[in-house]
């Protein structure tokens, strides 16, 4: 029996306004339509790029000191993630879900980088999410959109 690969979908598709990467769950337009004809090896492919640059971006900003007490907070609090992820990755789900609205990093088994270190929890959530934006963004424009070619 082949085993289901799961959707990264969070339920704030943008790509129904127009958009070419989907400001919720970072795929491109043609993924999120095409997902469901998309065989798991496809699919796998689509889920193995939004893990390497999610984290690209969280290990800007957070370090993720204690994996198991990251993964009971979730549990514990009934938060979404993959846990067949990178505790990273479940880092920027708690920040995405919380919007950074919690006390003490150290509590949730995460600490700052030092680039962050200014940063309250809610500009960090801002910029991580923007970061993974901006460089899906630059993957599709890469991949996808062409120069026009003049004689």
């Amino acid at each position: 029996m082949q085993t289901r690969v799961p959707t990264p979908c969070v339920g704030l598709c943008s790509t129904t306004y127009g958009d070419s990467v989907c400001r919720g769950c970072k795929r491109f337009a043609h993924e999120i339509v095409d997902w469901n004809r998309y065989d798991n090896q496809q699919k796998s492919a689509v889920l193995s790029r939004l893990t390497q640059l999610m984290l690209g971006v969280v290990s800007r900003y957070v370090l993720v000191t204690d994996a198991q007490l990251l993964q009971n907070v979730l549990d514990s609090h009934s938060l979404r993630y993959r846990r067949d992820q990178p505790p990273e990755c479940w880092a920027y789900d708690l920040f995405r879900q919380t919007r950074g609205q919690f006390a003490r990093l150290a509590d949730l088994g995460l600490s700052k980088n030092s680039e962050a270190e200014a940063l309250s929890y809610s500009e960090i959530w801002n910029a991580m999410n923007s970061e993974y934006l901006a460089v899906s963004e630059g993957h599709y424009e890469r991949y996808f959109r062409q120069p026009l070619a003049f004689d």
